[in-house]
């Protein structure tokens, strides 16, 4: 019974008293932070934000910071219900630190990352973005990675850090329009003033492709007996760019099979690579 009643007195580590008493209270503040927290965070997401000018992205943003500042804020409450001070949560989390650089380096690298993405906002939600080879519209932002749905429908989970540190192909940062490009070739003895004017009118056929910026024709070059253009249009947005360039494909190759028009892709050059061959001399 003695050793009872010295914990219910309370130990001391550190120049701290602690008892069950002070853990218990400790846990009730906790819980009542954390739940003050939930109350705030519903009323920040669904009464609050939603009648601001923020967009997605930046509700979003503010919701994310917001949260995790509550939280932060509840555990320091109830560290400080059991005595415990501010330089010591300091002293404390300047410990962890150590831990946190070899352990956790890469959670904690994450976690920066995801800050950043939060308040420089280079990546929004909505946005269609390519990270190597995989492109998608982004569908969350957390602090630790993003989520982006896939054209397949699937859910690519990357982490925060690989956005910050590689690049990352924003279709949609800056201009929301999206361009299609048409290559092909046609042979030398062609009119190639109507061929012009048969892919503008293509173009201009196709309701999803925009007449301001106009559609561009342009003759590439004359390579092997075949004059290869390059055209351009834009759309609205990226993901139109796929479905309208089929759509004046599809106009352009019935055009020119009823014009008789021998259509060809842009002609390739092949290069042999190794040693340069040395024809053999004739003994005499």
């Amino acid at each position: 019974f003695g050793r009872l009643g010295v914990l219910a007195q309370g130990v001391e580590f550190g120049g701290v008293s602690i008892s069950p008493a002070g853990i218990l209270r400790g846990v009730v503040v906790l819980f009542v932070g954390l739940a003050l927290v939930r109350g705030f965070m519903g009323w920040l997401e669904k009464r609050y934000l939603p009648i601001t000018d923020l967009d997605g992205s930046g509700r979003n943003s503010v919701s994310l910071v917001a949260r995790y500042v509550g939280i932060a804020v509840a555990f320091i409450w109830a560290l400080a219900s059991l005595g415990i001070g501010v330089e010591r949560v300091a002293l404390l989390l300047s410990a962890l630190s150590v831990g946190i650089g070899f352990g956790l380096q890469a959670i904690t690298q994450n976690f920066v990352s995801g800050l950043i993405l939060l308040a420089e906002r280079p990546i929004k939600i909505g946005d269609l973005i390519r990270v190597g080879t995989d492109e998608g519209d982004v569908k969350r932002i957390s602090v630790r990675s993003t989520e982006i749905e896939l054209p397949d429908h699937s859910t690519l989970i990357v982490p925060n850090s690989e956005l910050i540190t590689k690049s990352v192909l924003n279709k949609t940062l800056s201009n929301p329009l999206g361009r299609i490009q048409i290559k092909f070739s046609v042979p030398l003895d062609s009119d190639a003033s109507a061929v012009r004017t048969m892919v503008q009118e293509a173009f201009a056929g196709e309701d999803a492709v925009l007449s301001d910026p106009a559609p561009a024709v342009f003759i590439d070059a004359i390579t092997a007996g075949r004059i290869e253009f390059n055209c351009f249009g834009h759309v609205v947005h990226p993901r139109a760019a796929y479905s309208a360039r089929s759509a004046v494909l599809m106009t352009l190759l019935k055009r020119f099979r009823d014009e008789g028009i021998d259509i060809g892709t842009v002609p390739q050059r092949l290069e042999l690579v190794g040693a340069p061959f040395e024809p053999t001399r004739p003994n005499d």
